[in-house]
């Protein structure tokens, strides 16, 4: 089974067996021609181990190539067509190596430089014992022209040209890498911005749903409490006296349309809501016609209220008259105060009456969110005969307080 791992080095080891192969055909050929030394192998082997390590281990590869630079300098051996492959490795180490290895790889450059030139001027001092030397040096040497103008040039050629090539090639990735990674990084962000958006869409879809069942609640809750007192009511009157009877479920009725106004109100568009809203002084005679007795104090100028804060005022209203009529002593009057300053301020108190209670529940949670919302807040009292709660809001919207 072909593994992962071989499949990643197999081109590297393809380079650096054709380096080794060609070495070797160099070398099998200066054999024939009389040069019987062991060391152009060893730098053909040296050459192929550097090539194919250089992506993958490349300082590994740096090493073995400064190991080639110093035995060049050291046991002056001729030189080879095969050590053109060092263009390879200095590509290379510029393109893939590390950032520290790439700062190595320059520095040591000029270095490298000035020991090829020293290679190259022994080789021709030497001119009769090296084929290079023989073939290539001669003419120079011998029409006595300083050969480092030719040479040192062409060595910095080829040494730098490959390394600059790989360094370009190398920010030419990276910058295409930048380049992918910021269209990705857009992306996630227009991706995450439409999930936002989605996502806010479904919290307002999920509010509108609570905000409607929470005035369906109120409007039912209200309405039913009312027609309750008025059919328990009913069974105290005189069945003979006709026209008082008739009178109580006429009551019943009308509250029942009202009702069902109120519902059709709640599930209608905010226009047809608005045209068919009823004010506070009209849902505290509505709540009366139960037969229960409502107190109303007023006290400060009393003022329209922008329409979203009267809607707020209306059902809070509804609902603590509803509990106070629900939970309430029948016998006794439910008492209203309305303060119009700087905040309205309506407190409802009712007689809490035997075998009841106001206990919490999701009327005062609702009224809590309703007030909360725009800015007020809901106190609740108990007492042992008695039920207090304090509902403060402001007159005005948010944008026009002072």
């Amino acid at each position: 089974m072909d593994h992962p791992v071989s499949r990643a080095w197999a081109p590297d080891l393809s380079v650096g067996g054709t380096v080794l192969v060609l070495g070797t055909v160099e070398a099998v050929a200066a054999l024939q021609a009389g040069y019987s030394s062991l060391l152009p192998w060893l730098i053909v082997a040296g050459l192929a181990v550097s090539v194919a390590l250089v992506r993958r281990a490349s300082w590994v590869s740096f090493a073995v190539l400064w190991l080639l630079l110093l035995v060049q300098a050291l046991m002056r051996p001729d030189l080879m067509l095969t050590d053109i492959a060092v263009v390879i490795v200095l590509f290379g180490l510029a393109r893939w190596g590390t950032r520290r290895l790439v700062w190595a790889s320059g520095v040591s450059l000029p270095v490298a430089t000035i020991i090829m030139a020293m290679v190259v001027n022994a080789l021709a001092r030497d001119v009769w014992e090296t084929r290079v030397a023989r073939n290539i040096f001669v003419r120079v040497v011998e029409s006595g022209q300083p050969w480092q103008l030719f040479a040192v040039p062409a060595i910095a050629s080829v040494l730098y040209v490959p390394w600059l090539a790989g360094l370009a090639v190398r920010f030419w990735g990276e910058s295409g890498t930048a380049r992918r990674l910021q269209e990705s990084a857009e992306q996630d962000a227009r991706a995450a911005a439409l999930e936002n958006a989605q996502m806010a869409q479904i919290a307002r879809l999920r509010e509108g749903q609570a905000t409607l069942a929470r005035d369906v609640h109120d409007v039912v809750g209200h309405s039913l409490t009312v027609i309750l007192a008025q059919a328990e009511s009913a069974r105290f009157l005189d069945q003979d006296n006709r026209a008082e009877v008739a009178r109580t479920l006429e009551r019943i009725a009308a509250s029942a349309r009202s009702s069902l106004q109120e519902v059709r109100a709640v599930l209608a568009t905010p226009e047809e809501a608005e045209a068919t809203r009823r004010d506070l002084d009209s849902l505290i005679d509505t709540s009366r016609s139960s037969g229960i007795a409502i107190d109303v104090t007023d006290s400060g100028r009393e003022r329209p209220l922008p329409p979203d804060l009267a809607a707020v005022a209306f059902r809070v209203l509804q609902e603590l008259l509803t509990n106070a009529i629900r939970h309430g002593d029948r016998g006794a009057p439910i008492r209203v105060e309305r303060d119009w300053a700087e905040r309205l301020t309506m407190t409802v108190t009712n007689t809490v009456g035997a075998g009841r209670s106001n206990g919490g529940g999701r009327g005062i949670a609702g009224m809590q969110r309703r007030l909360e919302s725009i800015g007020g807040s809901l106190t609740v009292k108990h007492a042992a005969d008695g039920f207090t709660a304090t509902a403060v809001m402001p007159v005005r919207a948010r944008g026009e307080e002072r």
